[in-house]
């Protein structure tokens, strides 16, 4: 009976990342990029990847419920040396504040300062920018520019 109430409470809670644009620099070779939609799409949950090498983007649109992380996409694009800058993101989650600060739970383990104008507690959709994808201290920070209650 636990587990159920414990499911009842933190399901509405979970969210997802819809769509990422990851910048990244520093790729080494031809078949480094060539290579990264292909490992970007094992990830359980990436629905399409596509690389634009000459601006260093990778764009990846996500399926519904799926449990894909900014610092997964990170990691995978850093495996061969390249390093991942910033991404502009969608996601949704449950906004809430915590500590004196906005933050973005979207599941289990991920969760992301928020800042920006009109924040309110509450589940909504966030577009916005995370400029670094390796704070020196802390967790992630996305600006947002976009806001959706849902």
């Amino acid at each position: 009976m636990r587990w159920l109430l414990f499911w009842v409470i933190v399901l509405p809670v979970l969210g997802e990342f819809r769509t990422m644009a990851v910048r990244f620099e520093g790729i080494g070779c031809a078949s480094c990029v060539e290579s990264l939609p292909g490992r970007m799409k094992r990830m359980r949950g990436v629905e399409t990847a596509e690389v634009d090498a000459g601006q260093g983007v990778l764009k990846l649109t996500l399926g519904e419920n799926n449990r894909v992380k900014v610092e997964q996409v990170r990691d995978a694009i850093e495996q061969d040396g390249t390093k991942a800058k910033s991404a502009v993101v969608e996601v949704r989650g449950q906004i809430e504040k915590e500590d004196g600060r906005w933050v973005l739970r979207v599941g289990p383990g991920a969760v992301y300062e928020l800042r920006g104008e009109r924040l309110a507690a509450g589940r909504a959709v966030v577009s916005g920018e995370a400029m670094q994808l390796r704070p020196g201290e802390g967790m992630i920070v996305i600006e947002a520019r976009q806001v959706r209650a849902e």
